[in-house]
This record gives structure tokens, C-alpha cells and sequence, in this order.
């Protein structure tokens, strides 16, 4: 990873007013009020000019929440900022983000991740230990055919998703009406 991967560590130096997010297991970035119910950082009163100020294209994750895929793709947000803590890198050239994201997301690189992390009581993968992990990099044509076709499949699985949500709302609509 290191050899295809840059850490970032840009911090809000003059403490900019930028939206706070934070990084969701399942979602990957998400406002933090979201996240944290209507409460972000700068309403607790952190200092946010330790915080990270995230640009396009970035990818963060927690060190020590990794292994439950705790881990987020900026795409297209920017100027918004992440706790300290979070480990933040980009790409170069030669990897195709959307495929490198799919494969963050497996079972491949969770076994890598287990064989890498340090600590006692708790766990963490800090970048160093992240950039000595090994994994097979297609040419950048085949990483975007395989990236294509696992996001059809994840938009597949979410009209799927949201579907059975609708049916099941039917149900307990109908069966709520049953008896009356």
C-alpha cells in the first residue's frame, strides 16, 4: 500500500468553521451531528485546529475501528474536517479509487489487516504498519472494469434493499388493518 498510497496530514491551523464529519462503518464519511445525534466537535467544544481538512479523493479510517471497516471515501466532499485521529491518504496515479475502496471492504484485506495491527488491550493499524500491507493491483483498465461491476452489484443490493423496506412497511401496514 505504501508504494501506491501518499499520508496526508493537513490540519485546520487557523481553526476554520468547516462541517465536522466523521467516519461510519457502513457509510463511510458522514456529518458528525449525524453520526453523533445533532452533536458535533465544535459543539462539545474540541479544538478543531488539530483536526484534519479533508479534499477530494481522500480516504480516511480509524486505526483502531479498521478491522469493523471503519473506514470512508471523501469522493467528491471537500473542505471539511475529521478528528486527529483518523489516518488519512490518497492515491496516485496508478490505482483506480473506486476499485481500492471495493477491496478495502473485503475479507482479503481484513486478514491483512489482523496480520499488521499493533497494541495491547486495543488494537490499531497506523499508517506504517497499513503501508506495508501487500495486495495484487491489476492494470488500471481492469481495476475500473471490476470497481464498475462491484458498484452495480452494491446498487443492485441497494434497490434490493430498499424494496424489501417498502414490503415490509406494506406488511405491518396490512396486518395492522386486519383486524379492525
Amino acid at each position: 500500500m505504501g508504494e501506491v498510497t501518499t499520508l496526508i496530514n493537513k490540519r485546520n491551523k487557523n481553526n476554520e468553521k468547516l462541517p465536522v464529519y466523521s467516519i461510519n462503518n457502513k457509510l463511510g464519511f458522514v456529518p458528525q451531528s449525524e453520526q453523533f445525534e445533532g452533536v458535533d466537535s465544535e459543539d462539545r467544544g474540541y479544538d478543531i485546529k488539530l483536526y484534519k481538512i479533508i479534499a477530494k479523493n481522500t480516504f480516511a479510517y480509524n486505526p483502531a475501528r479498521i478491522n469493523v471497516g471503519s473506514i470512508g471515501y471523501s469522493e467528491n466532499l471537500e473542505n471539511i474536517i475529521i478528528s486527529s485521529l483518523y489516518v488519512c491518504f490518497k492515491t496516485d496515479n496508478t490505482v483506480n479509487d473506486n476499485f481500492l475502496y471495493q477491496y478495502l471492504k473485503t475479507d482479503f484485506f481484513n486478514r491483512e489487516v489482523l496480520k499488521n495491527v499493533e497494541g495491547g488491550v486495543r488494537d490499531y493499524l497506523f499508517y506504517d504498519n497499513f503501508a506495508r500491507i501487500k495486495f495484487d493491483l491489476p492494470c488500471i483498465e481492469e481495476q475500473k472494469k471490476i470497481a464498475d461491476y462491484l458498484s452495480s452489484i452494491d446498487s443492485k443490493i441497494d434497490i434490493e434493499s430498499q424494496l424489501l423496506h417498502k414490503f415490509e412497511e406494506q406488511k405491518r401496514y396490512l396486518l395492522a388493518n386486519l383486524f379492525i
